[in-house]
């Protein structure tokens, strides 16, 4: 047995998932989107990956946000864009740091892209102060990364001197939270249905790595 280490595609919609689709978009409905990475493609560069296929081949971009879940610890949602191709039809073209299948996809019609970073909405599933505390580092590190004229910057981030021991603190504690709330993380087995909901074994999707590490 292991035990599930960051955030998956969600297999189902709980309570807390519920709340954070309602607060984001009311009334809205996720979807699962297939995950179709371009070749060669930086990860998590939805944004000018889905514009330049609107360009090249039709369609249009559809914002909203890309949901996650932490089993038993918390649910995120990552804004996010999709390719609706000339058919309808989803594609996230985007590859991610972690393979995955498919993505749950909020539609959000409201939202729009003005070129600056946007903050990972997080909510915990349980009330548990080193699980509020661990969820704050990423805060803390989106702040510091877009910080003043960081805002509107893309790719890899340099930071010196005192910014550089802040991002190093910062990682440092949530490393330190990381390990102390190990016991909450849901065990699974190799041959266990992974909780992503692919209706695969846990061995052939989401399989785990090192026991050390950050969930993404």
């Amino acid at each position: 047995m292991s035990h599930f280490r960051r955030p998956v595609t969600p297999a189902e919609i709980g309570p807390t998932l519920q709340q954070l689709i309602d607060e984001l978009v009311p009334g809205g409905q996720p979807i699962y989107v297939d995950v179709r990475p371009l070749e060669g493609a930086p990860a998590n560069e939805c944004f000018p990956l889905v514009d330049a296929l609107v360009e090249r081949l039709g369609g249009q971009r559809l914002l909203g946000w890309s949901l996650w879940e932490f089993p038993t610890l918390f649910v995120e949602a990552e804004f996010h864009a999709v390719w609706q191709m000339g058919t309808g039809r989803l594609v996230d073209p985007a590859p991610k740091q972690e393979a995955t299948e498919r993505v749950l996809f909020l539609p959000d019609t409201s939202s729009t892209y003005t070129g600056l970073q946007v903050n990972n909405v997080r909510r915990a599933i349980r009330q548990d102060p080193l699980l509020q505390a661990y969820l704050r580092t990423f805060d803390a590190q989106f702040e510091l990364l877009n910080r003043g004229e960081r805002a509107g910057q893309h790719g890899m981030v340099s930071l010196l001197d005192d910014e550089a021991q802040e991002m190093y603190e910062i990682q440092l504690q949530r490393e330190q939270l990381h390990l102390q709330l190990a016991a909450c993380f849901p065990e699974v087995g190799p041959y266990h249905p992974c909780p992503c909901g692919s209706g695969k074994k846990v061995r052939w999707c989401h399989r785990e790595a090192a026991p050390k590490g950050q969930p993404r």
